[in-house]
């Protein structure tokens, strides 16, 4: 297929490699153009010439108005793409307004978030939560079998739908992670050492995935950006705005990142219940 594709951050430069080795061809808008340079993809300067004759456009930016931006942009294309294929996670209901724009352009329009970060998007093992018409769906299927686990890829409804279910999953990343660096704390202040710990949480009824994957870092003190602060609380806030009143849990972890610098891993938040080896980005100190 012929490719549209707007991104080429921390997951959308995986996901172009990805392609371009599943045997799409790649047209690629970058808005950060030094990403791009070693991208298997044709780089133009923007999302209509991405879009002009795409099969389909594919788009992983960082937030609502930036998935506005570049849709509207592609709607410009002389050829328009039949399929619109967004992997952001932003609002729900922003995105149905995409998808109606996209629609009376005679197009279809997919939310389609994932899980798994960094690490997923390189070995094309993503979790795709989706949400759209069944047609789209099976249309955009050999993009999405190139980017993830098709196992792991659940159809959730009309648009939004995938979005709804993304940020269910992404407050209970906020909220597992902080409980997990709390409920650490207190072991470590105990006299239990943080491997011992986390060795037996992941044989009991407490392990989680982000015990399994992130703590791994975390305990080594790692906080190299995989998902960011930033854009936890991005979803975090979308997640109360679909609970339509106080978060009784998510707000407490809210809370915990708040202050905790935007461009850092999430998993940073253990710092502020665990002594870990290296620069505390909270305080300067050792």
């Amino acid at each position: 297929m012929d490719i549209g594709f707007a991104g080429s951050g921390l997951m959308g430069a995986h996901m172009v490699r990805n392609l371009a080795a599943s045997g799409h061809t790649v047209t690629l808008y970058a808005r950060t153009p030094p990403r791009a340079a070693r991208l298997p993809a044709r780089i133009v300067d923007s999302a209509r010439e991405a879009a002009d004759g795409a099969d389909a456009f594919c788009s992983i930016v960082t937030d609502s108005p930036d998935v506005r931006q570049v849709v509207a942009d592609a709607l410009t294309a002389p050829g328009i793409p039949p399929l619109f294929i967004d992997m952001s996670t932003i609002s729900p209901d922003v995105a149905r307004e995409i998808a109606a724009e996209v629609d009376a352009a005679g197009s279809s329009y997919l939310d389609a978030p994932v899980s798994g970060g960094p690490p997923g998007a390189e070995a094309g093992s993503l979790a795709f939560m989706v949400g759209g018409e069944d047609d789209a769906v099976a249309r955009a299927t050999p993009i999405l079998d190139a980017l993830g686990d098709p196992e792991k890829r659940t159809h959730c409804g009309p648009v939004g739908t995938g979005l709804v279910a993304k940020l269910v999953n992404n407050l209970l990343v906020a909220t597992i992670t902080a409980s997990t660096s709390e409920a650490f704390g207190i072991g470590q202040r105990a006299g239990v050492p943080l491997e011992t710990l986390r060795n037996v949480v992941l044989a009991s009824s407490g392990n989680s995935w982000q015990l399994e994957n992130l703590f791994p870092r975390v305990l080594n003190g790692d906080h190299a950006p995989g998902f960011r602060v930033r854009d936890l609380r991005k979803d975090v806030g979308y997640a109360r705005e679909l609970a339509g009143d106080d978060l009784p849990m998510g707000d407490v972890a809210a809370e915990l990142f708040d202050g905790l610098p935007d461009d850092l891993d999430y998993g940073a938040v253990a710092r502020r219940f665990l002594d870990l080896p290296g620069e505390d980005p909270l305080d300067g100190g050792p």
